[in-house]
Protein backbone atom coordinates (compact mmCIF):
# COMPACT_ATOMS: atom_id res chain seq x y z
CA UNK A 1 0.00 0.00 0.00
CA UNK A 2 0.95 3.71 -0.51
CA UNK A 3 0.42 6.33 1.91
CA UNK A 4 -0.08 9.80 1.47
CA UNK A 5 0.00 12.50 4.05
CA UNK A 6 -1.81 15.69 4.58
CA UNK A 7 -1.96 18.53 6.87
CA UNK A 8 -5.09 20.49 8.39
CA UNK A 9 -5.49 22.98 11.25
CA UNK A 10 -1.63 22.04 12.34
CA UNK A 11 -2.79 18.50 12.71
CA UNK A 12 -0.87 15.53 10.17
CA UNK A 13 -3.32 12.77 8.54
CA UNK A 14 -2.64 9.31 6.73
CA UNK A 15 -4.59 8.10 3.88
CA UNK A 16 -3.36 4.48 2.74
CA UNK A 17 -4.39 3.00 -0.74
CA UNK A 18 -3.07 0.55 -3.50
CA UNK A 19 -3.02 3.42 -5.76
CA UNK A 20 -2.07 7.40 -5.05
CA UNK A 21 -2.63 8.98 -7.98
CA UNK A 22 -6.21 7.35 -8.02
CA UNK A 23 -6.86 8.71 -4.18
CA UNK A 24 -5.41 12.26 -5.38
CA UNK A 25 -7.88 12.28 -8.48
CA UNK A 26 -10.87 11.74 -6.45
CA UNK A 27 -9.77 14.21 -4.05
CA UNK A 28 -8.54 17.04 -5.29
CA UNK A 29 -9.40 19.72 -3.13
CA UNK A 30 -7.09 18.08 -0.74
CA UNK A 31 -3.85 19.49 -3.24
CA UNK A 32 -2.89 22.18 -1.32
CA UNK A 33 -2.71 20.57 2.42
CA UNK A 34 -0.46 17.56 0.71
CA UNK A 35 2.46 16.74 2.70
CA UNK A 36 4.74 15.22 -0.21
CA UNK A 37 7.70 14.70 2.27
CA UNK A 38 5.96 12.90 4.84
CA UNK A 39 4.53 14.30 8.13
CA UNK A 40 6.29 16.68 9.91
CA UNK A 41 4.13 16.16 13.15
CA UNK A 42 2.24 13.55 15.10
CA UNK A 43 -0.13 11.71 12.45
CA UNK A 44 -3.84 12.16 14.72
CA UNK A 45 -5.47 10.19 11.78
CA UNK A 46 -5.07 6.65 9.51
CA UNK A 47 -7.32 5.80 6.82
CA UNK A 48 -6.78 2.84 4.96
CA UNK A 49 -8.79 2.23 2.16
CA UNK A 50 -9.41 -1.39 0.80
CA UNK A 51 -11.87 -3.17 -1.44
CA UNK A 52 -14.67 -4.88 0.69
CA UNK A 53 -13.08 -3.78 3.80
CA UNK A 54 -16.28 -2.59 5.29
CA UNK A 55 -19.96 -3.13 3.65
CA UNK A 56 -23.22 -1.20 3.92
CA UNK A 57 -25.38 -3.57 5.76
CA UNK A 58 -26.26 -2.56 8.80
CA UNK A 59 -24.40 -3.44 12.35
CA UNK A 60 -24.37 -3.14 15.71
CA UNK A 61 -26.73 -0.67 16.60
CA UNK A 62 -27.84 2.44 14.65
CA UNK A 63 -27.75 5.49 16.88
CA UNK A 64 -27.88 8.65 14.58
CA UNK A 65 -27.73 10.08 11.49
CA UNK A 66 -24.70 12.57 10.37
CA UNK A 67 -25.77 15.53 8.45
CA UNK A 68 -23.06 16.42 5.72
CA UNK A 69 -24.61 19.71 3.78
CA UNK A 70 -28.25 18.46 3.72
CA UNK A 71 -26.98 14.61 3.26
CA UNK A 72 -27.61 12.09 6.07
CA UNK A 73 -25.27 9.30 7.04
CA UNK A 74 -26.10 6.36 8.95
CA UNK A 75 -23.92 5.84 12.05
CA UNK A 76 -23.99 2.36 13.94
CA UNK A 77 -21.91 2.04 17.05
CA UNK A 78 -20.02 -0.99 17.48
CA UNK A 79 -18.38 -2.68 20.34
CA UNK A 80 -15.26 -0.97 19.78
CA UNK A 81 -16.11 1.92 17.16
CA UNK A 82 -18.15 2.87 14.56
CA UNK A 83 -19.61 2.41 10.93
CA UNK A 84 -20.38 4.75 8.90
CA UNK A 85 -22.27 4.64 5.69
CA UNK A 86 -22.26 7.44 3.34
CA UNK A 87 -24.90 8.06 0.55
CA UNK A 88 -25.35 10.68 -2.07
CA UNK A 89 -27.65 13.53 -2.11
CA UNK A 90 -30.03 11.35 -4.18
CA UNK A 91 -29.61 8.53 -2.20
CA UNK A 92 -27.35 6.14 -3.85
CA UNK A 93 -24.42 4.59 -2.09
CA UNK A 94 -21.32 5.85 -1.93
CA UNK A 95 -18.74 4.75 0.75
CA UNK A 96 -18.48 2.82 4.10
CA UNK A 97 -15.99 3.29 6.70
CA UNK A 98 -15.35 2.19 10.14
CA UNK A 99 -13.95 3.43 12.99
CA UNK A 100 -11.96 2.79 16.10
CA UNK A 101 -13.27 4.88 19.32
CA UNK A 102 -11.51 7.69 19.13
CA UNK A 103 -11.44 7.92 15.00
CA UNK A 104 -7.37 7.48 14.98
CA UNK A 105 -7.97 4.99 12.78
CA UNK A 106 -10.07 3.81 10.33
CA UNK A 107 -10.86 1.25 7.39
CA UNK A 108 -13.16 2.60 3.93
CA UNK A 109 -14.73 0.87 0.91
CA UNK A 110 -15.97 2.85 -1.90
CA UNK A 111 -18.91 1.80 -2.70
CA UNK A 112 -21.56 2.03 -5.51
CA UNK A 113 -20.64 3.82 -8.89
CA UNK A 114 -17.66 5.21 -9.86
CA UNK A 115 -19.02 9.11 -10.34
CA UNK A 116 -19.88 8.76 -6.68
CA UNK A 117 -16.43 7.85 -5.14
CA UNK A 118 -15.32 11.50 -4.68
CA UNK A 119 -18.29 12.61 -2.82
CA UNK A 120 -18.12 9.46 -0.62
CA UNK A 121 -14.65 9.41 0.29
CA UNK A 122 -14.47 13.48 1.34
CA UNK A 123 -17.06 12.93 3.27
CA UNK A 124 -15.62 10.08 5.33
CA UNK A 125 -12.22 11.69 5.23
CA UNK A 126 -14.07 14.98 6.70
CA UNK A 127 -16.32 12.86 9.92
CA UNK A 128 -13.30 11.16 10.34
CA UNK A 129 -11.26 14.30 10.28
CA UNK A 130 -13.53 15.99 12.44
CA UNK A 131 -14.25 13.27 15.47
CA UNK A 132 -10.23 12.81 15.69
CA UNK A 133 -9.29 16.51 15.86
CA UNK A 134 -11.67 17.03 18.43
CA UNK A 135 -8.97 15.17 20.59
CA UNK A 136 -6.36 18.28 19.68
CA UNK A 137 -8.82 20.96 20.90
CA UNK A 138 -9.81 21.52 17.24
CA UNK A 139 -13.85 21.55 15.92
CA UNK A 140 -14.62 21.53 12.70
CA UNK A 141 -17.46 24.48 12.15
CA UNK A 142 -20.53 25.12 9.81
CA UNK A 143 -19.42 28.87 8.93
CA UNK A 144 -18.43 30.88 6.06
CA UNK A 145 -14.82 32.69 6.97
CA UNK A 146 -14.22 36.08 5.83
CA UNK A 147 -10.53 37.16 6.09
CA UNK A 148 -9.76 41.04 6.70
CA UNK A 149 -6.68 42.68 7.73
CA UNK A 150 -4.99 39.61 9.20
CA UNK A 151 -8.08 37.94 11.34
CA UNK A 152 -10.45 35.70 10.17
CA UNK A 153 -14.60 36.27 11.17
CA UNK A 154 -16.66 33.47 11.03
CA UNK A 155 -20.68 33.92 10.29
CA UNK A 156 -22.97 31.43 12.15
CA UNK A 157 -26.62 30.66 10.86
CA UNK A 158 -28.27 27.87 10.16
CA UNK A 159 -28.64 26.71 6.63
CA UNK A 160 -30.48 29.38 4.60
CA UNK A 161 -29.19 32.07 6.67
CA UNK A 162 -27.11 33.98 4.31
CA UNK A 163 -23.66 32.91 5.66
CA UNK A 164 -22.61 32.92 2.59
CA UNK A 165 -24.25 36.54 1.57
CA UNK A 166 -22.66 37.96 3.99
CA UNK A 167 -19.16 37.18 3.20
CA UNK A 168 -20.10 38.16 -0.14
CA UNK A 169 -21.60 41.48 0.94
CA UNK A 170 -18.12 41.80 3.07
CA UNK A 171 -16.12 41.14 -0.23
CA UNK A 172 -18.32 43.33 -2.37
CA UNK A 173 -18.26 46.45 0.63
CA UNK A 174 -15.19 45.65 2.77
CA UNK A 175 -11.79 46.68 0.76
CA UNK A 176 -9.41 43.79 1.87
CA UNK A 177 -11.56 40.90 2.46
CA UNK A 178 -11.57 38.14 1.14
CA UNK A 179 -12.79 33.87 1.42
CA UNK A 180 -10.98 31.83 3.66
CA UNK A 181 -13.21 28.69 3.57
CA UNK A 182 -17.18 28.67 2.88
CA UNK A 183 -18.73 26.08 4.87
CA UNK A 184 -16.30 24.03 6.62
CA UNK A 185 -13.14 25.74 8.72
CA UNK A 186 -11.51 24.98 11.64
CA UNK A 187 -10.89 26.41 14.70
CA UNK A 188 -8.04 25.38 17.12
CA UNK A 189 -7.09 26.25 20.16
CA UNK A 190 -2.83 25.80 19.89
CA UNK A 191 -0.41 25.41 22.73
CA UNK A 192 -0.02 29.73 23.19
CA UNK A 193 -3.65 29.91 23.87
CA UNK A 194 -4.22 32.19 21.30
CA UNK A 195 -8.03 30.97 18.95
CA UNK A 196 -7.27 30.24 14.91
CA UNK A 197 -9.38 29.55 12.03
CA UNK A 198 -7.68 27.80 9.17
CA UNK A 199 -8.96 26.89 5.61
CA UNK A 200 -9.25 23.52 5.21
CA UNK A 201 -10.40 20.69 2.35
CA UNK A 202 -14.13 21.00 2.97
CA UNK A 203 -16.17 23.97 1.45
CA UNK A 204 -19.71 23.01 0.94
CA UNK A 205 -20.82 23.78 -2.55
CA UNK A 206 -18.16 27.13 -2.83
CA UNK A 207 -15.01 25.94 -3.69
CA UNK A 208 -12.05 27.51 -1.55
CA UNK A 209 -9.60 24.86 -0.09
CA UNK A 210 -6.62 27.72 1.15
CA UNK A 211 -3.90 26.72 3.10
CA UNK A 212 -4.17 29.30 5.38
CA UNK A 213 -4.32 30.13 9.35
CA UNK A 214 -5.07 33.47 11.16
CA UNK A 215 -6.48 34.63 14.36
CA UNK A 216 -9.96 34.45 15.16
CA UNK A 217 -11.53 38.12 15.16
CA UNK A 218 -15.02 37.35 16.05
CA UNK A 219 -17.86 35.02 15.82
CA UNK A 220 -21.03 36.68 14.03
CA UNK A 221 -24.63 34.50 14.42
CA UNK A 222 -26.99 35.87 11.57
CA UNK A 223 -30.71 35.75 11.54
CA UNK A 224 -32.67 37.51 8.34
CA UNK A 225 -35.03 40.56 9.67
CA UNK A 226 -36.08 43.43 7.92
CA UNK A 227 -33.67 45.69 9.98
CA UNK A 228 -30.40 45.45 10.52
CA UNK A 229 -29.72 45.70 14.10
CA UNK A 230 -26.68 44.26 16.11
CA UNK A 231 -25.50 43.01 19.72
CA UNK A 232 -22.90 41.16 21.47
CA UNK A 233 -23.60 38.27 23.06
CA UNK A 234 -23.55 37.01 26.70
CA UNK A 235 -20.83 34.08 27.46
CA UNK A 236 -23.70 31.18 27.58
CA UNK A 237 -25.30 32.46 24.71
CA UNK A 238 -21.98 32.89 22.69
CA UNK A 239 -21.53 29.01 24.07
CA UNK A 240 -24.54 27.82 22.62
CA UNK A 241 -24.23 30.17 19.06
CA UNK A 242 -20.89 28.11 18.82
CA UNK A 243 -21.49 24.69 19.75
CA UNK A 244 -24.53 24.65 17.29
CA UNK A 245 -22.33 25.75 14.66
CA UNK A 246 -19.56 22.21 15.30
CA UNK A 247 -19.45 18.99 14.24
CA UNK A 248 -20.65 16.72 17.11
CA UNK A 249 -22.05 13.66 17.67
CA UNK A 250 -23.57 14.03 20.74
CA UNK A 251 -23.99 10.32 21.73
CA UNK A 252 -20.00 9.88 21.18
CA UNK A 253 -19.26 11.48 25.04
CA UNK A 254 -15.47 11.47 24.71
CA UNK A 255 -15.47 13.76 21.23
CA UNK A 256 -18.42 15.53 22.33
CA UNK A 257 -16.93 16.09 25.85
CA UNK A 258 -13.71 17.45 23.96
CA UNK A 259 -15.87 19.68 22.07
CA UNK A 260 -17.26 21.70 24.93
CA UNK A 261 -14.05 22.12 26.34
CA UNK A 262 -12.63 23.54 22.99
CA UNK A 263 -15.90 25.77 22.72
CA UNK A 264 -15.32 26.89 26.43
CA UNK A 265 -12.09 28.04 25.41
CA UNK A 266 -13.03 29.41 22.27
CA UNK A 267 -15.71 32.35 24.46
CA UNK A 268 -13.14 32.62 26.77
CA UNK A 269 -10.76 34.48 23.91
CA UNK A 270 -13.07 35.85 21.03
CA UNK A 271 -16.14 37.71 21.19
CA UNK A 272 -19.63 36.63 19.33
CA UNK A 273 -21.99 38.79 18.04
CA UNK A 274 -25.51 38.29 16.92
CA UNK A 275 -26.79 40.48 13.52
CA UNK A 276 -30.37 40.65 12.67
CA UNK A 277 -30.01 41.69 9.14
CA UNK A 278 -31.09 42.73 5.86
CA UNK A 279 -28.84 40.96 2.75
CA UNK A 280 -27.38 44.38 1.99
CA UNK A 281 -24.47 47.11 2.16
CA UNK A 282 -25.58 48.30 4.94
CA UNK A 283 -25.92 45.06 6.96
CA UNK A 284 -22.63 44.74 5.80
CA UNK A 285 -20.77 48.11 6.44
CA UNK A 286 -22.72 47.86 10.00
CA UNK A 287 -21.02 44.12 11.29
CA UNK A 288 -17.53 45.14 10.08
CA UNK A 289 -17.73 48.27 12.28
CA UNK A 290 -18.53 46.46 15.11
CA UNK A 291 -16.53 43.28 14.76
CA UNK A 292 -13.29 44.10 12.92
CA UNK A 293 -10.17 44.43 14.36
CA UNK A 294 -9.12 48.40 12.63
Amino acid sequence: METLYFKVADLCFAIQANDKQLIKKLLPSYAPFYLPQGPDGKVVLVATIREGAVNAEAEGEEIGQFDCGGTNHAIYQLQDGYKVVISTVEGRLACAMKTNADFSHCDIALLGEECDHSFGLGNAMMIAFAFSASYYDTILMHASVTMNKGYGYLFLGKSGTGKSTHSTLWRKFIPGSDLLNDDNPAVRIPADGQALVYGTPWSGKTPCYRNLKMPVGAFLRLEQSPNNEISREAPLRAFASILSSCSTMIWDKPSYNHITHTVEMVVQRVPAFYLKCRPDEEAAQLSYRTISHK
